[in-house]
């Protein structure tokens, strides 16, 4: 049975934090404090979504993946399938340029794409925008060189028709050594970049004597919420009472709210802290 709703203060804040694409707020008289999320010791038998347990000068605590508690995939889930993806969009361009070197070996027709937008990473890149200001800054370096190697397939095959053969293949030569190196440089400083940024925070909770902490992506900012801007929700989002309640802010933005005696319900993280 999902526990009774949590009563607070009406003037209390609550800390708005950011999961995936939706904002949710834990109720500040629960929080002692934010830390960069720990590594963690896994503990058999523990749910999926509880990491394991850390050490917070010298109180062992559990910690809970809020995003898997809430079934939207964890960080590092999303972060290696993001990393994934670039890997394969880096092959591509390797084995974009090595299909217009065979078609300069064999005297036929470049088929792939010469459109930089018409190539899956361009595609991608023209939908995307980062919501972190250094991975947006980063990506836009790949505009220039992701241009040029598309347009050199335009040039080789101008030159190949004009049988210019040797120089075409100078000119494939120098883009492996110049632009395409560039671009490989980009991916896996991408690569690296989006991995160090998408470290989460952990917010050390204390619910009923129960020390723990749970994991978001990232922290956005203070609220209060008239006693008004709070309502039911329909349904309960995750059928145990974790998030059952909803406020609106001023901006007219919608806010889930955590219950967090429903977030250690059920599960063994009490007998841990």
């Amino acid at each position: 049975m999902p526990s009774a709703l949590e009563t607070y203060p009406a003037d209390m804040p609550w800390a708005v934090v950011r999961l995936k694409n939706q904002l949710y707020a834990i109720a500040t008289q629960d929080m002692r404090e934010i830390v960069r999320a720990p590594e963690a010791a896994r503990v058999p038998g523990a749910p999926s979504y509880v990491r394991g347990v850390f050490d917070l000068r010298g109180r062992v605590m559990p910690v809970v993946d809020l995003r898997m508690r809430l079934g939207l995939g964890s960080v590092l889930e999303d972060t290696n399938a993001f990393c994934a993806m670039m890997q394969q969009r880096e092959e591509d361009h390797r084995k974009w340029l090595a299909e217009l070197q065979a078609s300069l070996d064999q005297r036929r027709p470049f088929t792939l794409a010469t459109d930089p937008h018409q190539c899956a990473f361009g595609k991608w890149y023209d939908g995307h925008r980062a919501d972190n200001v250094w991975i947006a800054a980063l990506l836009k370096k790949f505009d220039k060189p992701h241009r040029q190697i598309h347009g050199v397939a335009i040039e080789v095959e101008r030159l190949k028709a004009e049988q210019q053969y040797t120089a075409a293949g100078s000119l494939i030569a120098g883009t492996r050594d110049g632009v395409l190196a560039s671009m490989l440089s980009l991916f896996s400083a991408l690569r690296e970049l989006v991995r160090e940024e998408q470290r989460e925070l952990a917010v050390v909770l204390s619910h009923e004597g129960r020390l723990f902490a749970a994991t978001v992506d990232a922290a956005q900012s203070i609220e209060k919420f008239p006693p008004g801007n709070i309502e039911a929700l329909a349904t309960d989002q995750c059928g145990d009472g974790l998030v059952r309640r909803h406020a609106r802010t001023a901006k007219g933005n919608v806010i889930l709210l955590i219950e967090t005696g429903s977030l250690l319900a059920g599960s063994p993280v009490g007998s841990w802290s």
